[in-house]
């Protein structure tokens, strides 16, 4: 087993880094920590006011870039994925659309695309199209993200946590389930919750209510609207 993890971790070593990428394998957070392959050039946050993501990828994760620029990693573990980002920088308007070839070979979503989002406060960062799953730590913009059956994970820093984050679902297309993970208790801001109908909130902490998360009148404000599930919970 030594000699394999050796071997996957030269050939990690050995990837190019094209728009049209592979994925790696092996234990995801390792993987990470290992920095996956790049999947395009760096893009300066300039003068952009708008990021949109759209795409079919299987999973994503958005979170805060340790540079100045946008940056693309591939964190799948599947090797038969294969993916292509194309960035379209348009004034104000970067738009970023990462194409996942045959999305409906399998249902694996064990890695997932990585996206990082400079440290500037951007008008809005939106994030549409056919990904199954979410992931989203707290960023310097407000986040719109629209619903597809799709499971979005909210891991959030309080001391990062000043924008708002708004989940846009209809009764025709919503989320199937929303995590909500604090890191603590966030000073102040507050939640509107909107399950569908038989939907459930779990939160077992009581933070709604103890926290006064549902009737806190501060930003930011965390909006969830038309979810099959939501789960709530704080590792304070």
């Amino acid at each position: 087993m030594k000699k394999i993890a050796v071997l996957f971790l030269i050939l990690i070593g050995l990837a190019g880094c094209t728009a049209d990428a592979k994925g790696g394998g092996g234990d995801f957070d390792m993987y990470a920590e290992q920095r996956p392959e790049k999947m395009h050039e760096d893009i300066a946050p300039g003068n952009f006011q708008q990021v949109y993501i759209n795409g079919n990828a299987k999973s994503i994760i958005v979170r805060p870039s340790s540079s100045e620029n946008f940056e693309f990693y591939n964190g799948d573990l599947n090797l038969s994925h294969t993916y292509t980002i194309h960035c379209d920088e348009n004034g104000e308007t970067l738009d970023i659309e990462i194409t996942m070839e045959n999305p409906d070979a399998d249902n694996d979503i064990l890695g997932s695309i990585l996206i990082d989002i400079p440290e500037k406060e951007f008008e809005k960062v939106e994030i549409a199209g056919d990904f199954k799953q979410v992931s989203l730590s707290a960023i310097p913009s407000d986040v719109l993200i629209h619903a597809n059956d799709s499971l979005v994970n909210l891991d959030l820093e309080a001391d990062r946590l000043d924008h708002n984050i708004t989940l846009e679902g209809s009764g025709s297309n919503a989320f199937n389930r929303v995590s909500v993970s604090f890191d603590r208790f966030p000073d102040d801001i507050r939640m509107d919750l909107n399950v569908m109908q038989g939907g459930t909130i779990n939160d077992p902490q009581d933070l709604l209510k103890e926290s006064g998360f549902e009737s806190g009148a501060g930003a930011p404000v965390i909006s969830i609207d038309h979810a099959k599930e939501i789960n709530i919970d704080c590792s304070e």
